[in-house]
């Protein structure tokens, strides 16, 4: 009995030095308010950095880094370890690239060749489009 009430005394030393120990070396806790700014923040940076792994998920994007020497997973890697600025910089580069090419051009251009076909065509005097064009 005697050795167990001294065993009983040894632990029951080392939990309360354990506890005073434990209690010093924690750091206090501080709360504040978190405003709505700031949370909106967080979810566009979240969004940003899943649309550049989804822009490195697509096929076309992983056979151009694959000629270049990069490893998708090792781009993927790079992504999660970016900055929020870094992945904002690359998120705009990714919206100003163009996307299948560009419409508007290619309607202004197909009018300017119209338009110079039926130029020339009025100038060999095949159509009467043009009142303007003199006729040979």
């Amino acid at each position: 009995m005697r050795r167990s009430r001294s065993l009983q005394r040894i632990v029951a030393s080392l939990v309360a030095v354990s506890f005073c120990f434990f209690s010093v070396v924690v750091a206090p806790v501080k709360a504040a308010m978190v405003g709505t700014p700031e949370i909106l923040q967080l979810q566009v940076d979240d969004q940003a950095r899943d649309k550049v792994r989804l822009f490195l998920q697509r096929q076309d994007v992983g056979h151009y880094l694959e000629a270049m020497g990069v490893d998708r997973q090792e781009a993927q890697a790079r992504v999660d370890t970016m900055t929020d600025e870094e992945i904002r910089m690359l998120v705009n580069k990714i919206d100003q690239m163009p996307a299948g090419g560009d419409a508007l051009g290619f309607i202004l251009a197909l009018a300017v060749v119209v338009f110079v076909v039926f130029i020339v065509t009025d100038i060999i005097g095949v159509t009467d489009v043009f009142t303007f064009i003199k006729k040979r």
